[in-house]
């Protein structure tokens, strides 16, 4: 299924520079560039970039069409089950580029939870073979971009795809250099105060946890943690874990929470003495709620807050905290940033414009 025209010229574009800005991409390494129907002009792009650098590159294919025949056929004992010669390529591999499929998101998301388990139960090893080749990746939200999901977004698919295009290209150097005073103030710091005249007017605590920095490049330290070899692109955030004891106030999103195949807006959390006592959504309210009522123990408790860097987004769907100037609020676990909520709930909303000062000083957003 064909997307939004791109040319040739521009895709190239965005290949050199993730391979060699964000990925460091040698001669002599090796490649892969995952490749579905819709993102075959992509890996293309790639493989002939990495040819250039003097690299050696690989594109695995998958058919759109015929993957959803298999699903129809019921044959997940194959779609699901890791392959021998794929992770043997894995093993020896340097850099992985993934662009993300089926690119049918929103049929995937109406499968039974069972089956969809069934379809990805080779992820774990996957992510274990990967690790231990040592490799360093991406993953592309180009790929994520498709017709179907568009209109469950309500999005103009081109719209969407020019901004992730121009996203993706923002030079990580930019990202690490804004981060730097904002990185400083939480680290030091003890309490956040966020406020916007549409009535947020919100206080957390720091714990003196560290600072994440997502600025589109792999560090060595992030390949021992499980999932931080791949990082994702476009990129440009600083995250930070909060004291799940603290919160006091209200904080009103401006900006829309996109879930897998659906959207919900007009998000309003409300804290008292810790915890969320009220949260309310304009569209959307029950996705929020469904994930809420088996969250357990921590599901009403802050999870971390988000700084988002990149100029070229706005409202952009699955990385609407990337945007600049983005604040994000969670809600529920925080375990994968370094906190100590367990619960299996995440929740989230999103203020762009609001102010945040640490222990009094504004913070530079």
């Amino acid at each position: 299924m064909s997307g939004p025209q791109i040319s040739p010229a521009t895709r190239s574009k965005v290949a050199r520079s993730v391979l060699t800005k964000n990925l460091g991409l040698r001669p002599g390494e090796t490649v892969i560039v995952e490749a579905w129907t819709h993102t075959l002009p992509w890996a293309v792009a790639f493989a002939r970039e990495a040819r250039r650098i003097g690299a050696y590159p690989i594109v695995p294919y998958e058919d759109e069409e015929s993957y959803w025949d298999a699903v129809d056929e019921g044959e997940f004992n194959v779609l699901g089950v890791k392959a021998r010669h794929e992770w043997a390529a894995l093993a020896r591999t340097n850099v992985y580029v993934h662009f993300w499929g089926p690119g049918d998101r929103a049929r995937l998301d109406s499968l039974p939870d069972a089956q969809r388990e069934k379809l990805f139960a080779f992820n774990k090893d996957w992510y274990a073979t990967a690790r231990k080749a040592g490799l360093r990746g991406a993953r592309m939200e180009l790929g994520r971009p498709f017709p179907t999901l568009a209109r469950s977004y309500g999005v103009d698919l081109a719209k969407w795809t020019g901004q992730l295009v121009r996203a993706t290209l923002v030079d990580p150097a930019q990202f690490e250099r804004r981060a730097a005073p904002i990185v400083r103030a939480l680290t030091r710091g003890r309490k956040v105060r966020i406020r916007d005249p549409n009535g947020t007017d919100l206080t957390l605590a720091l714990a003196r946890r560290r600072v994440n920095v997502a600025a589109g490049r792999p560090r060595v330290e992030d390949r021992a943690r499980p999932f931080d070899f791949l990082t994702g692109l476009p990129s440009g955030a600083i995250r930070v874990s909060l004291d799940e004891s603290v919160a006091d106030g209200t904080f009103v999103g401006n900006r829309s929470c996109y879930y897998e195949a659906m959207r919900a807006t007009g998000p309003v959390f409300r804290f008292r003495s810790g915890r969320l006592v009220k949260a309310e959504f304009e569209r959307g309210q029950e996705r929020f709620d469904r994930g809420y009522r088996t969250g357990g123990k921590g599901r009403d408790r802050p999870g971390f807050l988000s700084i988002g860097l990149n100029p070229e987004l706005k409202d952009t769907p699955q990385v609407e905290d990337l945007e600049r100037g983005a604040v994000m609020v969670s809600v529920g676990g925080n375990g994968f940033q370094g906190g100590k909520n367990r619960s299996s709930f995440f929740g989230w909303a999103i203020n762009a414009g609001a102010t945040v000062e640490v222990d009094g000083r504004p913070v530079p957003l």
